[in-house]
């Protein structure tokens, strides 16, 4: 017979992934290869609006990796309880961009 498969917890690597990809796809929502992509239109003013978007995008980046070790953080120090990858990411931050 066969065992049934071990399922491990995510790890901070697993995380780390999720919230990439969760960026990258955002990016890819308003036209761009990915978050990478997207943040260098920021100092970019030949089209306002790519220059717009790029610099919400370099603000959500980086609020959205400030909140996610935050929360690893509280994790690892025993503050709070690891929450699911699906939780972690229904938290972060909402990119904002201005009309």
């Amino acid at each position: 017979f066969l065992a049934d498969p071990v399922v491990l917890p995510p790890t901070v690597q697993d995380f780390k992934d999720a919230i990439q990809l969760h960026m990258d796809n955002k990016a890819k929502e308003y036209g761009y290869d990915n978050i990478g992509s997207a943040v260098t239109y920021a100092e970019e003013p030949a089209v306002p609006k790519f220059q717009k978007e790029g610099k919400a995008f370099r603000a959500w980046r980086s609020q959205v990796w400030d909140f996610g070790y935050a929360q690893m953080a509280q994790v690892q120090g025993g503050s709070s309880t690891m929450p699911t990858i699906a939780e972690l990411l229904e938290s972060l931050p909402a990119l904002v961009i201005p009309e």
